[in-house]
């Protein structure tokens, strides 16, 4: 699954929880991943092998190049989630960014 794509379905995620529980999951990347992963009211698990989404060994959602994903809050159905890309340093110009 090529890169765009594994954002694409990691805003799906985060869309999907936002349209169950009423906004998005909050808080660093591992206490969302956690939250997406079952960690949740219902236990409700929104991440899926088909999505090419995966968890590191820390409990942290990864972009395509194991680097963990950026999550910013900008509303309570709105964030910011953003992959380092290929060079795996956050805030430079290949980063991909996605809301």
């Amino acid at each position: 699954m090529d890169p765009p794509t594994v954002l694409s379905n990691m805003r799906i995620v985060i869309s999907r929880y936002g349209s169950r529980y009423g906004g998005n999951p909050v808080g660093n990347n591992p206490e969302i991943t956690s939250a997406l992963n079952g960690g949740n009211t219902n236990g409700a698990k929104f991440i899926t092998e088909e999505s090419g989404l995966r968890i590191n060994g820390q409990g942290q959602l990864v972009d395509y190049w194991g680097t963990p994903f950026f999550f910013h809050q900008l509303a309570g159905h709105e964030m910011e989630i953003r992959s380092a890309g290929p060079d795996r340093i956050m805030w430079t110009a290949d980063d991909l960014v996605t809301k």
